[in-house]
């Protein structure tokens, strides 16, 4: 006996993982475009650029996922 239909399980997952991977993408691009003007010399701001790359690169990991996942790409 299921719980949900393998189709609204399909759906399930694709919103969880597209929804955060989302949202990673969104708040980091957020938090990257805040550091344009810091100085790039500074070690902390170029920590939290690479750290930011690296979060945008994971969101859209996880969105093309999602798409592939669905037949789309």
């Amino acid at each position: 006996m299921n719980v949900m239909s393998d189709v609204a399980f399909k759906w399930f997952i694709t919103l969880l993982t597209g929804g955060l991977a989302g949202s990673w993408f969104v708040y980091d691009t957020i938090n990257l475009l805040k550091l344009r003007g810091a100085d790039g010399r500074d070690p902390l701001v170029r920590d939290k650029r690479f750290g930011y790359v690296m979060g945008l690169i994971i969101g859209v990991v996880g969105i093309i996922g999602c798409l592939r996942f669905h037949g789309v790409m």
